[in-house]
């Protein structure tokens, strides 16, 4: 069996190896793609952990979403255990065709010089090695695709990787952001409308929530593309 985490490890070496070729691109699109019921429906669950240290309830994805800790629940103890997001089971795990052929669309268009494709998930960063895996189990080539984890359900988080690599890359003029959580596509839609006045940067920006059956809903602010 091939060992993925293996060969994440020499990719990352790689990386790190030739981060100056990066530094050197001139991208016109980022692709910006939730993983966890936006790209495929997956199975790992959240527990709910007592101040006594047991569990006493778990969560999938879509449930965690909308979970909120009372103000004496979390003065108590209690917390979220995020045990099995760090590795992704496939047999646990349903693809999105809906994001999928968006996805394989973007993997497909053109020189790969021109655009930056982007999982970025509420995972940590462990989870990568998995990720890459499942993409590897439905066929999706995901050699050319970044892949980050921020580590946490704050929508300011995924807010601000979009800026760190908006202001990295100043030829970047569209953007895709795909994501479940509505707290996560309507925080996007203002950071868009806020970078523009800030820094004077047309972004032609497509932000869309995914639906509980996979399909995806347009947020008001979208922009026609600049045909090229």
């Amino acid at each position: 069996m091939i060992n993925y985490r293996q060969i994440f490890d020499v990719w990352r070496k790689l990386l790190v190896e030739n981060e100056s070729f990066d530094i050197e691109r001139n991208p016109t699109s980022l692709r910006v793609l939730d993983f966890d019921h936006t790209v495929a429906f997956t199975g790992e669950l959240v527990y709910i952990i007592s101040p006594e240290d047991n569990v006493i309830e778990t969560l999938d994805s879509e449930e965690y979403s909308h979970h909120t800790f009372s103000r004496d629940e979390i003065i108590a103890g209690y917390r979220y255990d995020f045990r099995e997001f760090d590795d992704v089971d496939p047999s646990l795990a349903t693809e999105n065709q809906y994001v999928t052929e968006i996805l394989k669309n973007f993997i497909n268009a053109g020189d790969t010089q021109d655009r930056i494709i982007l999982i970025l998930t509420a995972r940590n960063q462990e989870a990568e090695p998995g990720i890459r895996n499942y993409l590897e189990t439905i066929g999706i080539d995901h050699s050319n695709i970044r892949i980050v984890g921020v580590g946490s359900s704050s929508p300011q988080k995924k807010v601000d990787e979009m800026a760190r690599i908006l202001d990295q890359y100043a030829s970047i003029d569209r953007v895709s952001f795909f994501d479940d959580s509505s707290k996560n596509t309507d925080e996007m839609v203002k950071f868009f409308e806020s970078y523009e006045e800030e820094t004077g940067r047309e972004i032609n920006f497509d932000v869309a929530k995914v639906e509980q059956d996979g399909r995806l809903i347009r947020l008001p602010g979208y922009r026609t593309r600049k045909k090229r």
